[in-house]
């Protein structure tokens, strides 16, 4: 191979293939993100009291595998309970360990509060930042909402399958048994209405 033509692959090889990397690179390492200790409330949309009990759980993940064959894997889970006033305190996790994927709020009564999609129009879908002081306003669960839509929302929403997701698992199992007695009371007027 002659020299010039060496060069021009090497010059190639440079323009297009270490750019595209190093894009992949800092999509499964973003090395500019930190995600440190971060305090939160969690309070009721309507009132403004502060929820106890509330479920705040956050998810990184990682991306693997290479451009075209890649697969997503949990990180870390963090799953905290809110106390009297409404407030989580999350740890994080260290700088550019991971991305943060998926952050979701959980009570019973209320709608799940999910950073990526808004349940039957309860409230209007709102940015997450990962910041200090950061407020989640919950949506009260209303008699005309479907249990049955609300538990596929919820094992969506949470990403069920992935990562370690103890307390938020909970709450979802709690929402099929409610979504299991609306199918039977369902199926009771169901059967009435046909005699």
């Amino acid at each position: 191979m002659k020299p010039v033509t060496k060069v021009i692959l090497i010059y190639i090889f440079l323009i297009t293939v270490v750019p595209i990397s190093t894009l992949y690179i800092l999509k499964i390492y973003p090395f500019s993100t930190y995600y440190g200790p971060i305090t939160t409330k969690v309070v009721d949309a309507e009132t403004g009291e502060p929820i106890e009990g509330a479920v705040v759980m956050a998810e990184w993940t990682n991306t693997k595998g290479m451009p075209g064959l890649s697969y997503t894997v949990s990180y870390k889970v963090e799953e905290v309970i809110t106390d009297s006033e409404g407030v989580a305190r999350l740890k994080g996790i260290p700088k550019g360990a991971a991305s943060l994927d998926v952050v979701a709020v959980y009570k019973k009564g209320y709608v799940l509060w999910s950073d990526h999609n808004v349940f039957a129009g309860s409230r209007q879908l709102t940015v997450f930042e990962w910041k200090d002081n950061y407020v989640f306003e919950m949506a009260r669960f209303k008699p005309e909402y479907s249990y049955d839509k609300h538990k596929s929302f919820i094992h969506s929403a949470i990403r069920l399958g992935r990562g370690d997701k103890k307390a938020i698992a909970k709450a979802y199992h709690w929402e099929g048994k409610e979504a299991s007695k609306e199918r039977d009371n369902h199926r009771k007027q169901l059967r009435r209405s046909a005699l």
